[in-house]
């Protein structure tokens, strides 16, 4: 069954308000299965993050179309509240945490804002969702305590708290050293694998796609490229795609 499916999704926007609007997106398609991962890469400025941001709600979209698990996406559907309590979650590239609430309470706070259960009920989802990535002891800690790599495993547990069921990652490995970075990706693996979580990554290391054998897409032109395998690549009848792991 199809989780997400996006049909010639555009995205202008405006960066000067006397001049006309950017193209960042411009007729991208995309369809991916349940528990499928995809990593999306590029060079800087192609607009990677504005496309996880768009599907997410944060941005609005210019046209296209998106269905979500087989059923269409309406327009006035398709923002941040909406998206979140249709089981997408999005975890920022710089973790969005609150510095003066605990790990827990960071977890808790969307749930809270979404009503997803009693106050008790809440407190279990938060920390069953730092359990799965291992930060169990750090809950009553404040986020300016823990290290790079436990902020972002903190920011992936909220974000799953919240019943999602599409993870949206904005470059989570940025900044990690190679074992926090195999640690984190190691989580986020088993996360898919053992709910069947789809996750769309943007990644700026391709060795990061290669390490999880996830299927790659490329922002060219303002267009997704068909997914493909890291050893692909080499082959790739495009040279701009080739260049990418030379």
């Amino acid at each position: 069954m199809e989780s997400i499916s996006i049909r010639n999704l555009k995205f202008y926007t405006t960066l000067i308000p006397s001049e006309p609007p950017e193209k960042l997106l411009d007729g991208v398609n995309l369809s991916l299965e349940k528990g499928d991962m995809l990593c999306i890469t590029g060079k800087s400025g192609e607009g990677k993050s504005s496309f996880l941001r768009v599907i997410a709600g944060l941005e609005k979209a210019t046209s296209g179309e998106m269905s979500l698990f087989g059923e269409p996406v309406k327009q006035n559907e398709w923002t941040a509240l909406s998206m979140a309590q249709k089981g997408v979650g999005f975890v920022f590239q710089n973790y969005g945490l609150l510095f003066d609430l605990t790990v827990k309470d960071n977890i808790a706070v969307p749930l809270r804002y979404h009503k997803m259960g009693t106050e008790e009920e809440i407190e279990q989802k938060a920390k069953r969702a730092l359990m799965l990535v291992l930060a169990s002891s750090f809950a009553e800690k404040f986020p300016s305590s823990l290290s790079l790599g436990m902020q972002k495993r903190v920011a992936i547990a909220r974000a799953w708290a919240l019943d999602a069921k599409i993870l949206l990652l904005d470059e989570p490995t940025a900044g990690l050293d190679k074992n926090s970075r195999i640690n984190l990706l190691s989580l986020v693996d088993n996360l898919r694998e053992l709910y069947k979580t789809t996750v769309i990554m943007v990644v700026s290391d391709l060795q990061v796609a290669h390490e999880l054998n996830s299927k790659i897409s490329f922002l060219i032109d303002k267009k997704l490229t068909p997914p493909m395998y890291f050893n692909e690549i080499k082959d790739h009848e495009n040279p701009r795609i080739r260049a990418m792991v030379r």
